[in-house]
Formats: structure tokens, C-alpha cells, sequence
């Protein structure tokens, strides 16, 4: 079976979806939804309110941001 994650209306038109290999974890805290999947293109993937946060392939951009504060 094939399984994958949608994120849609990221702006008007346009979706993500990105397969999944499993569900490491997931959770309703008491402030949002939190999940975190497996995926073979991207690895490690945190969602928060069905929402992508990060993943491992491209958390250096994460990583960017905050390293050249204004």
C-alpha cells in the first residue's frame, strides 16, 4: 500500500504531496497536532497541524535562517 502526505493550498493552486513510508510518530499535544513520518525522497519529516515544518533533506535552509541574524 502506498501512502502519502498532502499539503494543499500552500498558496492558491498549488499542493505538495510527498510518500511516506511510515508514521514514526503522532500526537495531539495540547497546543497543536504533531506527526513524524518517514519518507523515502526527504527523510525524517515534522508536521504540526498537518503542516511541513522540516525534514532532514533540506533543514540546512532551516539552519541558514537562524545562523545570519539581522
Amino acid at each position: 500500500m502506498e501512502l502519502w502526505y498532502t499539503e494543499r493550498n500552500i498558496v492558491p493552486g498549488l499542493a505538495l504531496s510527498v510518500e511516506v513510508s511510515k508514521t514514526l510518530h503522532s500526537e495531539q499535544t495540547e497546543y497543536q497536532h504533531l506527526a513524524i513520518v518517514e519518507t523515502p525522497l526527504c527523510g525524517r519529516m515534522l508536521l504540526l497541524d498537518n503542516i511541513i515544518m522540516t525534514n532532514i533533506k533540506d533543514e540546512f535552509v532551516y539552519h541558514e535562517m537562524i545562523s545570519h541574524v539581522a
